[in-house]
């Protein structure tokens, strides 16, 4: 069952705003629309269809990740925004912060091997999102495998979701960065260049991903290599503000949502297909205690 869990959720999430593009039709192109329900049935098919080959039932939904990332403007005109909420934001950043962090603390830190340090940080989130699956899936943990997809796809979803309602740009749509130039910052804004899409940045899906990511190290791997997802998130969370990617506001509560879906996922997971071989019952639902116990074990 738990390889049809994130297939089953991906399903739901294109119903979902399949619906959203034809109530929405007039602001998009019906070749857009015909491309979101392809990705309906072909996920729908790889998910119950007995003949498709276990390997790709397990990797459709992360395969299908940067489609699914990709049509989001598409998704926020459909919902009828007429522009992004920045300035809403930006307000939130001054209340909160007393200025705008995006914008100020390249220029108040300048130094290339802070900004080459965490650009760094910032690239590996790219990794990141496929760390824990790949570990699991190489050491034929199958169980485990389904319930991390699941989460992992769970935390997309929430900020997708989040994205259509409340679409946010991000600073440097606003600002000029002042962060040094250098081959990882080169790299970094490359890759933002080719595959941003606008409107994505509250909350910061980098920051989401990477806090569920160390989570589930913490669980599937033990301490040492759960401090050091942790670490990396700690390293993105600064580089994506540092580099004017995000807003701090975004990264706040990127982290707190990444944190939040991630029990909340551990613990549907767990009620769904209680696993004796870790010595948890029915009853059983597990929080951070039970994560630490268990990585440890």
């Amino acid at each position: 069952m738990s390889a049809i869990w994130a297939g089953a959720l991906v399903v739901v999430y294109l119903v979902a705003t399949n619906i959203l593009l034809v109530m929405g039709r007039s602001r998009v192109s019906p070749s857009g629309i015909a491309l979101h329900f392809g990705m309906l049935v072909a996920i729908a098919a790889t998910t119950w269809i007995d003949r498709v080959p276990r390997w790709l039932r397990d990797w459709a939904p992360l395969i299908l990740l940067l489609s699914l990332y990709s049509e989001l403007p598409m998704l926020i005109r459909a919902a009828g925004h007429q522009g992004t909420y920045d300035h809403i934001v930006v307000g939130w950043e001054q209340t909160i912060f007393g200025g705008q962090p995006a914008r100020a603390w390249a220029s108040e830190w300048p130094s290339r091997l802070i900004s080459e340090a965490l650009h760094t940080a910032y690239l590996s989130y790219y990794p990141v999102i496929f760390s824990v699956p790949v570990a699991l899936y190489l050491q034929h943990r199958r169980a485990d495998f389904g319930e991390a997809v699941f989460i992992l796809l769970l935390t997309f979803v929430a900020c997708f979701i989040a994205y259509i309602a409340f679409p946010v740009a991000g600073p440097r749509y606003r600002w000029p960065s002042a962060a040094e130039s250098g081959p990882m910052r080169s790299v970094a804004l490359l890759l933002l260049e080719a595959g941003s899409s606008k409107g994505t940045a509250f909350p910061s899906s980098h920051v989401a991903v990477s806090v569920t990511q160390s989570i589930l190290a913490l669980r599937y791997f033990g301490a040492k290599r759960g401090a050091i997802a942790a670490a990396l998130s700690v390293g993105l969370s600064l580089g994506a503000v540092y580099g004017g990617f995000h807003y701090a506001i975004d990264v706040v509560i990127g982290a707190l949502l990444g944190a939040v879906v991630a029990l909340v996922g551990l613990r549907i997971t767990a009620r769904w297909a209680p696993d004796s071989s870790r010595k948890r019952d029915r009853t059983d639902v597990p929080g951070i205690a039970t994560i630490v116990r268990e990585g440890t074990e």
